[in-house]
């Protein structure tokens, strides 16, 4: 593995090789110094290559100060096919350059940092000149770092994996930071939030704000998706609600904590997919005032799914509801969570004009009565006994996406669903049907019970 610095030795890119001779020195990597120039190649001025080559030598000599292997390479043109062949991606453990300080043609709008990361064989680390990120990476003081972190997107998994190897380098402060829609969270966690005429105004005022129960399950999300961050600094969790360009809401949580690296895990999408969809980290790569770290897919570790601790169980009262949740307490185990959903259907007169988002609670008439009955399905040998159960009752047009939504707000490990040819106790029984959709919709692993 090494560290990889492109440089025309201009200014700007002779404080982003000191950053990565720095770095490779800390990490006991060798660095690969690739001279860029990046001027109009002329095959009739022979004498312009040779000066570059001899201010290499000399930026060479002024490096091996400060780490010990340094690898020159001249490189006429900035092209990044020609930059990096495929053993140098192979071998790449970081690609560091300057944000700026590149001359480029008039038809090429992007920068020689944009197409490196684009290039996507390596992360790649595009530095601004200020002294935090070198005062870091000589060991003088810790850094505040933004990461992007989205808990449903892989990317947030390479953004990590990058912040992994940043804190065995150094301490880092880290702003985990989601860039989330309240309605769209809203909806996808079901929760009741109901909008009067009276109170519409104030409701259009804020309505970048988060309800208090979808901000306690973003946090969650977010919290178990960084997971345990090894290396010294703290960790906290910024929910930032938006609307429009994620890398806008990214790059302003940043700015008003004056964070000194931003850190986004990318989509390696090309031609029309990427003006179609847009790209978060080249948004941030080019309108950030301080420095950015954009990290490709194929950086992130393969994460370890552990055995499941929580389960949830939809009920309909039925010999199969039973079976489903004998299962589900054999699977967590002792110490694990088991959480019981009764969904009442909505049907005729019950329907009519909805002023909330998601599901509703229980009918107040039946409330008291449906949670008493899912107590009584608890088993009450000794190792139910052992495991921490909680009840719910909701009522919803579609059985299917309320148990999907009740997924997500309880943050369980696996839906335990049995399943019957018949109603066998109530009209709303779960039929194979609702099994078959929660497998395809449920973004939690799905176990079906069949019938005996």
């Amino acid at each position: 593995m090494a560290i990889i610095c492109a440089t025309n030795l201009s200014a700007e890119a002779v404080h982003a090789a000191t950053v990565a001779a720095t770095v490779a020195e800390r990490l006991g990597e060798p660095l690969l110094l690739l001279g860029v120039d990046d001027e109009v190649p002329d095959a009739n001025a022979p004498e312009a290559l040779s000066a570059a080559e001899g201010g290499l030598a000399e930026e060479v000599v002024r490096l091996r100060t400060l780490t010990g292997t340094v690898e020159p390479r001249m490189q006429r043109g900035a092209s990044v096919e020609t930059l990096l062949g495929d053993e140098e991606c192979r071998d790449a453990r970081l690609v560091v350059v300057a944000a700026d300080g590149w001359r480029t043609s008039p038809w090429r709008k992007t920068s020689l940092a944009e197409r490196l990361a684009r290039h996507g064989c390596a992360p790649v680390l595009a530095v601004r000149q200020d002294k935090a990120l070198l005062d870091w990476a000589r060991g003088r003081r810790r850094l505040l770092v933004t990461v992007g972190v989205d808990p449903r997107s892989v990317t947030s998994d390479a953004a990590l994996t990058f912040l992994r190897e940043l804190r065995r380098v150094g301490g880092c402060d880290v702003l985990a930071t989601f860039v989330c829609s309240p309605m769209e969270e809203r909806a996808r966690l079901g929760v009741h939030t109901p909008v009067h005429v009276e109170r519409l105004d104030p409701w259009a005022r804020h309505m970048e704000g988060l309800d208090p129960l979808v901000e306690r399950v973003l946090q969650r999300e977010v919290r178990e998706r960084v997971g345990d961050l090894e290396g010294e600094g703290c960790v906290e969790v910024v929910l930032e609600p938006g609307y429009g360009r994620p890398a806008d809401h990214l790059l302003h949580v940043a700015h008003a904590r004056a964070a000194e690296l931003t850190v986004v895990g990318m989509h390696l999408r090309g031609g029309m997919q990427r003006l179609w969809h847009g790209s978060v980290s080249e948004g941030v790569l080019r309108h950030s005032e301080r420095s950015v770290a954009c990290i490709p897919p194929g950086a992130r570790e393969p994460r370890r799914l552990p055995p499941p601790r929580s389960a949830l169980v939809p009920v309909d009262f039925s010999p199969a509801s039973g079976r489903a949740i004998a299962q589900a307490c054999s699977l967590v185990g002792p110490g694990g969570r088991v959480h019981l959903l009764h969904v009442h259907r909505l049907r005729g007169r019950e329907r009519g004009p909805r002023d909330f988002h998601g599901v509703l609670p229980e009918p107040a008439g039946e409330r008291d009565a449906v949670l008493g009955r899912l107590w009584e399905q608890v088993p009450q040998d000794a190792d139910a006994l052992a495991v921490h159960w909680s009840v719910e009752g909701v009522s919803g047009e579609d059985v299917a996406t309320a148990i999907c939504q009740a997924t997500e707000r309880e943050g369980v490990d696996l839906v335990c669903v049995g399943t019957s040819h018949r109603h066998e106790v109530v009209t709303d029984g779960l039929a194979g049907a609702v099994a078959r959709q929660l497998v395809l919709r449920c973004r939690r692993p799905v176990m079906v019970v069949p019938a005996a």
